[in-house]
């Protein structure tokens, strides 16, 4: 039963295997796929609220709907809610929390208790490891230029970087936040530029909060305000800044006007970066950027979700034989483990729903198995698994809980071709429809193997988005 007053996360896949609905995270089946139709929101015996609509394509980003532009019929309020006559209106969650990402499901997303282990995961943190490093951010154009209010803290020994840029197209054609000598300074429009007096590469974190008014901007750090910079005929409310919105530095094709703009970015770490006071939420592409971790640490490969993975380049064979073994300790229930894909063979290792799954295809036909192990992969511990392939039996192992399937009896012509593999997630220009959960992996694998011999991921052909090779926080 969901008529209890709170706000439910729903999203709807369809896909060329049917049709997935799941409800604050948790699936809660299939069916059949159906025909696309006219999209309806509400109807005669709804009533209620609804907010935060996302819809997309396959080869598309997510698109937030605007609510206002839609046909509307009989008893429909914009903006605000009333569950209960008697209660006091409340306004609509804000549009940018939690906002959905290209290469990222709806589920995966919404990140709620169902979905979460229990021990917090640093989401929101990120090392900006290299002067190329940044992250980037869409956010609605209403959002982004009516007296956006933005917030963050950095922590960092650089004394010169970008922190934050922002293109745009009106009177003001750049919102700069940089580093300069060690202080934090702000730019709105041809190097007009306020700074904190305070040098603040000290290794310390510090809040930094900045805004545009209709004739004034504004800078905080650490609480402190600095002088107000002055704008000239309401400049502030005609503002036509355009995404994306970067953190750290900006991509090299790309320009930072002003000659006092710094074009690369401070080594450090940002967190909790907000607008208007509602987290962003994910980035929806990222360079040199890995988590931050500020807690004690340990050895292992640290996966921080937001499309982070490992790519080995001719690696795996999906042959006749083979052996995976690793340990995990999952953040997150659901994400893709490990994947191969080639032309006729696949394999796919994967976690759904505090399930561990594996689908094998050797070129004969399509092998499933999975494990529920015995005690929760939540309880903060590292779990074995053990994934093997001896012809035509597909064993896997979690701990001391172990399924094994055979699979058709035909003889397969095994292929020796090395495949690339992929580890906690897959690139953007592999097809989404090609693995069973396409959300990445987010928590810690150590003491990976395959066939007996230990993975080196320092040898990695390539490291995408936020991930730590060899070091994870030791919850």
């Amino acid at each position: 039963m969901y008529s209890d007053g709170s706000w439910h996360y729903l999203s709807a896949v369809r896909s060329p295997s049917g049709l997935e609905m799941s409800i604050d995270n948790v699936n809660v089946g299939q069916g059949q796929t159906l025909k696309p139709s006219e999209l309806t929101l509400g109807g005669e015996k709804f009533k209620g609220c609804i907010a935060n609509l996302y819809t997309r394509r396959l080869d598309l980003s997510f698109l937030p709907a605007d609510l206002s532009s839609l046909s509307q019929m009989g008893d429909v309020v914009l903006g605000m809610c009333r569950l209960n006559p008697s209660s006091q209106a409340m306004t609509l969650p804000a549009p940018l929390l939690q906002r959905p990402q290209r290469h990222k499901t709806i589920r995966a997303q919404s990140a709620t208790k169902a979905s979460r282990c229990r021990h917090p995961a640093q989401h929101g943190q990120y090392r900006l490891s290299e002067l190329h490093s940044w992250l980037s951010y869409n956010i609605p154009p209403e959002d982004l230029n009516y007296r956006p209010h933005f917030s963050l803290e950095v922590r960092t020994r650089s004394s010169k970087g970008l922190l934050l840029h922002v293109s745009g197209k009106g009177d003001i054609s750049l919102l700069a936040l940089f580093m300069a000598n060690g202080k934090i300074k702000l730019s709105l429009g041809q190097n007009r530029i306020i700074q904190h007096k305070k040098k603040s590469n000290d290794g310390n974190w510090h809040r930094v909060v900045f805004s545009v008014e209709r004739n004034t901007f504004h800078l905080l750090v650490d609480g402190i305000r600095v002088t107000d910079g002055a704008l000239s005929n309401d400049e502030g409310s005609s503002l036509d800044l355009h995404n994306p919105v970067y953190l750290g530095g900006v991509p090299k094709h790309k320009t930072s006007n002003g000659h006092l703009i710094p074009k690369e970015s401070v080594i450090g770490c940002i967190r909790d970066f907000k607008l208007n006071e509602v987290l962003v939420g994910e980035p929806v592409a990222s360079r040199g950027v890995s988590p931050c971790l500020d807690r004690l640490s340990e050895t292992g490969t640290y996966f921080g979700g937001n499309g982070g993975h490992i790519v080995l380049d001719k690696y795996f064979t999906v042959g006749s034989r083979f052996e995976l073994a690793f340990e995990l300790r999952p953040q997150h229930l659901t994400g893709l483990l490990f994947h191969v894909q080639s032309h006729k063979t696949s394999l796919n290792v994967f976690l759904r729903d505090n399930k561990v799954g594996v689908k094998v295809n050797d070129g004969s036909g399509v092998v499933s198995v999975s494990v529920i192990p015995h005690q929760n992969l939540c309880d903060g511990n590292f779990h074995v698994v053990t994934v093997s392939k001896q012809h035509k039996v597909i064993k896997l192992v979690v701990d001391s809980v172990s399924e094994q399937k055979a699979g058709s009896s035909s003889s397969a012509s095994y292929s020796t071709t090395l495949d690339s593999l992929y580890i906690g997630g897959i690139s953007g220009t592999t097809k989404r429809n090609s693995v069973p959960v396409s959300s990445s992996f987010v928590g810690c694998l150590r003491s990976v193997r395959v066939n007996g011999r230990p993975v080196d991921f320092e040898a990695a052909s390539s490291v995408v988005g936020p991930v730590s090779v060899n070091k994870c926080p030791a919850d």
